[in-house]
């Protein structure tokens, strides 16, 4: 009997070892599309665990049995620490999912239902700050167990949504949605440093101001929402500039949610009735990513927040697909890596 069981095993694996394996090119998305010369491409999109290369034990192929299915419900924001982790803040209680892409595993950002109301996202180099929109804080953890550690801004902010951190100041700046503000806190003491903004519409006036970044030299970005604008502020909150005007014609918003720059200072702005537009610093339209739907390569419904590491890789929340997208900046780097060739199939 072992001897007939042994025979079909090794005929299952001579079977498989014999097929042809089929060498598929993947088919590139770019951003403008050719004959014009590329700037972004489009890597993937991801709901949950399903979306991630699958461990599939021997015994669990033959019983057909699978993991269960850990998804995102109403996605905000998104964060990534450069090196494979990917955290989205949800609705859910438990602040949101962190996909693990050098382990292909999602999991919930914690096991306690610790949260209120899941907003902004940021890591530093050891820990991962989320902040809570309805507990009017900042809650920390450590970055690989997420262990909770303290929070920040208790007393102080009603509700804070986007985060960013200058990494050569140690310092973590926080919009506050409701008070029209953005809040300055040194990550060393946990104290407030100090504020910028009120509301209004004049220069370095906000109206319910949403998403944040902060370029390689430490200017600070804010999408200025209803305003329907972004302003520029140097990093100890001194208005610079501002661009943006209201409109449904490209370069136009009907309001502003997330923002984020690339190594060569390209900033992209989320509309979430559209997609996402490009400008240079002086509000110049430099072109379009994505389009508004729910089919088809790099189709967004209600985009919301966006992160751009040091890589010039680009997270999107794609909320009412319930998902988010991953683009790349095609700096000079990553052309020379990946290089395109206008003859194979590309759009």
């Amino acid at each position: 009997m072992l001897k007939r069981i042994s025979c079909f095993l090794l005929s299952i694996l001579f079977f498989a070892c014999a097929q042809k394996q089929d060498v598929v090119k993947k088919e590139r998305f770019f951003w403008p599309p050719p004959p014009n010369e590329p700037k972004v491409e489009f890597i993937g999109a991801y709901r949950g665990n399903r979306d991630l290369p699958q461990k599939t034990s021997f015994l669990k192929k033959i019983t057909g049995e699978t993991d269960p299915e850990i998804k995102l419900r109403k996605p905000l924001h998104i964060a990534s620490d450069g090196e494979g982790l990917v955290v989205v803040t949800d609705l859910m209680p438990y602040g949101g999912l962190i996909f693990d892409f050098n382990e292909n595993k999602v999991e919930l950002v914690t096991n306690e239902p610790s949260f209120q109301f899941a907003t902004g996202v940021v890591f530093d180099r050891d820990k991962l700050y989320i902040a809570d929109g309805k507990a009017g804080n900042i809650k920390v953890f450590t970055k690989k167990e997420r262990k909770p550690l303290y929070t920040i801004g208790d007393g102080e902010l009603e509700s804070p949504n986007g985060l960013a951190i200058n990494e050569k100041l140690n310092w973590l700046y926080v919009v506050d949605t409701k008070a029209h503000k953005v809040y300055v806190y040194d990550l060393l003491t946990k104290k407030l440093i100090f504020s910028f903004g009120r509301p209004g519409d004049q220069e370095g006036e906000f109206n319910r101001p949403w998403g944040i970044c902060i370029d390689k030299n430490g200017d600070v970005y804010i999408a200025d929402g209803l305003n329907a604008r972004v302003q520029i502020f140097n990093k100890d909150g001194k208005f610079i500039s501002m661009f943006g005007r209201r409109g449904d014609k490209p370069g136009g918003f009907a309001q502003v949610k997330g923002i984020g720059i690339d190594s060569d200072n390209n900033i992209y702005v989320i509309d979430p009735l559209k997609a996402i537009q490009v400008f240079d610093r002086q509000g110049q339209l430099l072109g379009l990513v994505g389009a508004p739907g729910t089919k088809g390569i790099g189709a967004m419904s209600l985009p919301m927040g966006m992160y751009i590491d040091k890589s010039d890789r680009i997270y999107v929340v794609d909320q009412m697909n319930r998902r988010f997208q991953v683009f790349q900046y095609m700096n000079e780097e990553y052309k020379k890596k990946y290089p395109v060739d206008f003859g194979e199939k590309t759009k």
